[in-house]
């Protein structure tokens, strides 16, 4: 019995597991007609913990965006939830998980170019957070290259929580297994089309052929991370931002 299971369970992580894009560390020389294209520029997050000595900038990027393919009628990320109609075909994939391996690299940033299938995509979260209560959409045409732009990640904190610093570390340190937990945010994420000031297109992609991207913003899906939700743009943030809105003097 308990082997049926353990199969029964390994079977289903496969299936659900986000399958990684075509990460490219370099322009191919010839791009495939059939496939779809995209440019997204990450800008590195500081590390609140710089303080320590030997501490780097910038904290590594090691988590990144989620990509998957949207139903906009059935509103679900295809194959899955209430789309579970309209599967992609057996031999391509749904969902798509970060993978580091950038196309530029610079100071505070990284380019990356990724081969996907043609489609409605859906930004479907950042690392293990799920934007399931709302994020954006986007339509991918064969032969063509969308940029992103530059996107930045950030933790959505709530209004009486933030990030652990040198204090913390070293008050954790005293008072071991009796300290308090450290808290913990949901990922938000915001795009900004691409400026001078940002890491250039590599001359090999023909700059005339990029298109910036159009995001529909509203699409709801399941949660198959199984891990925070959020919303693309932060829920807390966008209380507070409303709330200094609604402060009049």
């Amino acid at each position: 019995m308990k082997t049926t299971l353990l199969k029964a369970l390994l079977v289903a992580s496969l299936v659900t597991s986000p399958a990684a894009a075509e990460t490219l560390k370099k322009v191919p020389a010839t791009l495939d007609p059939d496939k779809a294209y995209v440019l997204v520029e990450y800008k590195l997050q500081e590390n609140t913990m710089s303080g320590f000595p030997g501490s780097r900038k910038y904290v590594p990027l090691t988590a990144g965006l989620m990509l998957a393919r949207y139903d906009p009628v059935l509103m679900d990320v295809r194959g899955l939830g209430s789309a579970t109609s309209n599967p992609v075909p057996g031999d391509q994939q749904a969902l798509e998980r970060f993978r580091n391996r950038q196309l530029v690299k610079g100071e505070a940033s990284r380019l990356f170019l990724l081969e996907v299938e043609p489609d409605t995509w859906v930004v479907q979260g950042w690392g293990t957070t799920s934007f399931s209560l709302g994020s954006y959409t986007f339509r991918l045409e064969p032969g063509s290259i969308t940029d992103l732009g530059v996107v930045e990640a950030a933790a959505d904190w709530a209004e009486d929580q933030r990030p652990a610093d040198t204090g913390d570390v070293f008050v954790a340190a005293l008072l071991g297994p009796f300290a308090k937990r450290p808290d913990v945010a949901p990922a938000r994420v915001s795009f900004r089309e691409r400026g001078e000031q940002d890491l250039p297109i590599p001359a090999e992609l023909r700059a005339d052929r990029v298109r910036p991207v159009e995001f529909t913003p509203g699409a709801t899906f399941g949660n198959y991370l199984g891990g925070l939700v959020n919303r693309i743009e932060g829920v807390n943030a966008r209380l507070k931002a409303q709330a200094a809105a609604d402060v009049t003097f």
